[in-house]
């Protein structure tokens, strides 16, 4: 049975008969806990000691944002193979800001991320700008990770760098770099090309002040 179209950003509507089923099962093991299973997949949920966890695992919103992440180098390495896009390495890195007094119930502001930086650097010998911008556009618009975040009107930058080599944490150094935290290390590789956002929608007129980002 296939669904009427209702997204602005999507030509075609889901269809049940090309759908699957993710199921995960969670059982509270007490002070806020949760032991989750996913298949044959077992990992603990926790919050830290200070606000009555035991800070056994990430948070459920930390298993979220390494998520966003997971999720987009996923979609990279797919839409790489099916264009023939050499990869040489992927780095991403996640920096979210979570007003607490909403799940605290102090205010009445949304409980979620309302910013989100996710800093991605892809390695490949390709330098073609436009064949690079196109492949992010690709990515951003089938990344499931990437399209919750924009449909949950965050204020989401989606940053990509391609370089010829990607070394391990050069998402978070260059994340760091591009917000003024930190300065560039000495073995910090330019990258070739930088831009942001490749799929982000038009924003809507007199859609300032809502706090989306287009």
């Amino acid at each position: 049975m296939s669904r009427a179209p209702e997204h602005p950003r999507f030509t075609e509507s889901p269809d049940d008969a090309q759908s699957k089923t993710l199921r995960a099962a969670g059982t509270w093991t007490g002070q806020q806990q949760t032991r989750v299973e996913v298949r044959d997949f077992t990992f603990t949920v926790d919050e830290p000691e200070r606000i009555g966890g035991r800070d056994e695992g990430p948070t459920p919103m930390e298993y979220l944002a390494g998520s966003v992440g997971a999720c987009i180098t996923v979609v990279i390495d797919q839409v790489a193979g099916r264009r023939g896009l050499a990869l040489t390495g992927i780095s991403t890195y996640s920096l979210a800001r979570q007003d607490q007094r909403g799940l605290a119930g102090t205010a009445d502001v949304q409980p979620y991320f309302h910013t989100y930086r996710l800093q991605v650097c892809v390695g490949t010998p390709e330098t073609d700008e436009q064949v690079l911008r196109d492949f992010a556009t690709a990515v951003e618009h089938s990344c499931p990770a990437v399209n919750l975040l924009r449909d949950a009107r965050i204020d989401l930058t989606v940053a990509w760098s391609f370089a010829a080599g990607v070394e391990d944490g050069a998402a978070e150094t260059a994340c760091n770099t591009a917000l003024g935290y930190t300065s560039p290390s000495e073995d910090f590789t330019e990258p070739v090309i930088t831009f942001e956002n490749a799929d982000a929608p038009a924003p809507a007129v007199g859609a300032e002040g809502t706090g989306a980002r287009a």
